[in-house]
């Protein structure tokens, strides 16, 4: 059996226990009419941020890992801090990934542990921590551990399998620091940008 392959197995008993533990500590809520239209509105959101990569950051060389953490990570951890809820991660990230595929090259579900896998480790670091990016350090911890792990997932199990692409071990650390400084800093952003705007949305939605 091959990483690709024992990666989804493990990802779902990682989900298993998220869901688990979420549950023995009382952490899932049922999401609103408004929560679920806000959560659609970042899965594009989401998309429109990484229009500038699609259309030439990522021909940058070296530093499109980079590029390419910032935005996306400023604009997830906004919609998390909107709706602080055990979930809101996971379905951001995934209905991002299918609405990315349905308007580039369609559906593939090789791509879907990848995002399954984003989703799980921010729920589960929430759940640890206690906190919905509620502090800078908190957020900028969740960016980084974001960074590190989907980068390490990608360069070392999806792209291989998928694309029969395999990166030397130097490129694969450079891709990963690059991916965990740009989370972390994309974490910062958006940390800062969403208190204006979470206060625009209590006060009348957005």
């Amino acid at each position: 059996m091959n990483a690709f392959l024992i990666s989804i197995v493990l990802i779902f008993i990682f989900g298993v226990v998220v869901f688990c533990v979420g549950l023995k500590h009382r952490l899932i809520h049922g999401l609103n009419t408004h929560d679920l239209i806000t959560i659609a509105l970042f899965c594009s959101l989401l998309y429109v941020a990484g229009l500038p990569f699609k259309f030439g950051l990522s021909r940058v060389p070296f530093i499109h890992t980079f590029a390419y953490s910032i935005p996306f990570t400023a604009v997830l951890f906004i919609g998390i801090r909107i709706v602080p809820k055990m979930g809101t991660a996971t379905l951001i990230i995934l209905g991002h990934s299918l609405l990315s595929q349905l308007i580039s090259r369609g559906i593939n579900p090789l791509w879907w542990p990848y995002a399954f896998l984003a989703g799980f480790v921010l729920e589960m670091y929430f759940i640890i921590t206690g906190s919905y990016l509620e502090t800078r350090l908190n957020a900028v911890c969740a960016g980084c551990l974001r960074g590190l792990v989907i980068y390490l997932y990608f360069y070392l199990v999806s792209a291989p399998y998928i694309w029969h692409i395999h990166y030397a071990p130097w490129y694969v650390s450079i891709q990963t620091l690059q991916g965990v400084v740009g989370s972390g800093l994309g974490a910062l952003i958006g940390f800062a940008l969403s208190k204006p705007i979470i206060k625009a949305y209590r006060h009348g939605g957005i």
